[in-house]
């Protein structure tokens, strides 16, 4: 509405006014002019103004709620980002599926618009499999506009408040979160909401030997943060041969954590060299055996055929030690 407009009605009102009410002192009216008519309607101009932003607001607010609304795509248009699927043991997939068989996917998928009409997940690849095995062919997503610096990024904190995930699949993320930022330890904890010391020791991955880490990646859910720092410092003490072969038994099943920690530090006993015992040396009269006698270290042991070959040498025995004794003392 114009100046013009808004005059005309002033000037339609007042002279309705005038018409309605008894003549007066023509001193007491005065000239209306468009200055005064704009300031007579400014407080309706103003109300009005704030109405429309407010409904352009309630607008915007519409439209980005209808944008982000869930749709149902093909399964067959989406495209999953190696690295990116959160692990799920056996148990816990076929969990899963028994749960989406039997009910709504409250949680739909979230995607980012690619080339060629696809759909690449941000986070949601467990959930998009289990609708595949149960041979479903749409599946509900929200479709968002991310740019590729922080598609990684929301994929791995979207995960990273999932308990199932293994401490070396949290390493995983912070490590590439790490390379792909440059952030500290400091700051990647501050982002995700953690306490330093828990980024510490996920850090503890770094420390472990490429031969553990490949066995690690084979069953990641059987080992974790705290077993890893333990690990890490018998590493650095020098005992990796150790940590590899504890690694090895615990992803095979063979050893708990806390058995793990302990196979890999205990002390290997080293063998002290023993003297190999002599042949036994054999005295005989003609083809008969009279004895035979063994030494070992300070021992000699001495059998008789005869107990009473025995004791006649007992006594020639222990006269010949007497003798030797008094030798020696004399030297």
């Amino acid at each position: 509405m114009g100046l013009k407009d808004l005059k005309s009605r002033s000037d339609d009102a007042l002279a309705q006014i005038a018409a309605q009410k008894p003549a007066v002192d023509n001193r007491l009216l005065r000239a209306t002019t468009a200055p005064g008519a704009t300031a007579f309607m400014q407080p309706t101009i103003d109300a009005l103004n704030d109405r429309a932003k407010k409904a352009e607001a309630l607008a915007a607010e519409y439209r980005l709620k209808l944008e982000q609304a869930p749709i149902e795509l093909p399964l067959d248009v989406l495209v999953e980002v190696p690295h990116r699927r959160r692990r799920l043991t056996p148990e816990q997939f076929d969990e899963l599926k028994g749960n989406l068989a039997n009910n709504p996917l409250i949680h739909p998928i979230t995607v980012q618009r690619i080339a060629d009409g696809r759909f690449e997940i941000i986070s949601g690849h467990n959930r998009a499999e289990v609708y595949r095995s149960l041979g479903r062919t749409l599946v509900p997503v929200v479709v968002m506009e991310l740019d590729s610096e922080h598609v990684d990024r929301s994929a791995f904190y979207a995960n990273l408040l999932q308990p199932s995930l293994s401490d070396f699949e949290k390493y995983l993320g912070f490590k590439a979160e790490r390379e792909r930022t440059g952030h500290s330890q400091k700051q990647m904890a501050k982002d995700a909401g953690v306490s330093e010391s828990i980024i510490s020791m996920l850090f503890s991955f770094d420390h472990l030997p490429e031969d553990a880490l490949l066995l690690v990646e084979r069953r990641p859910e059987v080992i974790g943060m705290s077993c890893v720092a333990a690990m890490a410092k018998l590493c650095r003490a020098g005992r990796k041969a150790e940590v590899i072969d504890a690694v090895e038994q615990l992803v095979e099943g063979r050893l708990t954590q806390k058995e793990a920690i302990r196979h890999a530090s205990r002390k290997v006993a080293i063998a002290v060299a023993r003297p190999t015992p002599q042949a036994p040396v054999r005295v005989r009269v003609g083809r008969l055996e009279f004895c035979q006698y063994q030494s070992r270290g300070t021992s000699l042991r001495i059998e008789f055929r005869s107990e009473e070959h025995r004791v006649e040498a007992e006594a020639v025995i222990a006269a010949a030690l007497q003798d030797l004794a008094k030798r020696t003392k004399d030297a």
